[in-house]
């Protein structure tokens, strides 16, 4: 169906005077013309470009039927051991450890153990502790990452699951993990490169963190 609904994204004039516009998964019939919403199918294929070996069903699947269980599954302990790992080794890589030069890697442990707690149906203190949207392009605007950032983010969190033996030792969940971060990863930066920010409070809290969105 078609209508003549604005383009709801912050950019407007400037950017949607193209005929897809992705900000507000609003598909442009022509210049000053009528728009339909993006189909799920038209947004995704954007990203399923690097994740080739992905489907939406897969990932509905990841998020709606394995992500919940896993804080039952697996406890703290190894939620907290996985993100430790990972930022040991990201803390060490020469591109990535620019981006979080402006928090400690205690601070980031804590603020990727939390939102993965969250993410795996355990306690909200993420929520509590960022605000209750996730919105994890927004969170991740004030930062220049591009593709090479996502290869080298998924390179240490593939070590990094690897080297829990909870996750290791379990095909389900490590592939789940494996195939969320990829999706997950891509859906950032394509998000970033095509203007998907909120300008104001990304995050639904009160107040923003000082110097930094995440």
């Amino acid at each position: 169906p078609t209508s003549e609904a604005p383009c709801r994204c912050d950019r407007r004039d400037e950017h949607c005077n193209s005929r897809l516009c992705v900000c507000c998964r609003v598909h442009r019939l022509g210049a000053g013309g009528a728009v339909r919403a993006m189909s799920k199918v038209e947004f995704d294929q954007f990203i399923f470009r690097k994740c080739y070996w992905l489907s939406s069903e897969r990932i509905e699947y990841i998020r709606g039927v394995i992500l919940p269980t896993l804080y039952d599954r697996l406890g703290e302990g190894p939620i907290h051991k996985l993100s430790l790992g990972f930022y040991s080794r990201v803390y060490n890589d020469p591109v990535l450890s620019v981006i979080f030069a402006s928090s400690t890697m205690d601070e980031a442990v804590r603020n990727q153990a939390d939102f993965l707690t969250q993410l795996f149906g355990g306690p909200r203190i993420y929520a509590q502790r960022k605000g209750k949207y996730t919105r994890l392009v927004s969170r991740h605007g004030a930062y220049q990452i591009n593709e090479e950032h996502a290869e080298r983010w998924l390179c240490h969190m593939r070590v990094a699951i690897d080297n829990v033996d909870e996750l290791r030792c379990d095909n389900e969940v490590s592939a789940a993990l494996n195939d969320y971060f990829t999706y997950t990863a891509y859906w950032i930066v394509f998000g970033l490169t095509q203007g998907m920010v909120n300008r104001g409070q990304p995050t639904g809290g009160t107040t923003v963190d000082p110097g930094r969105n995440w």
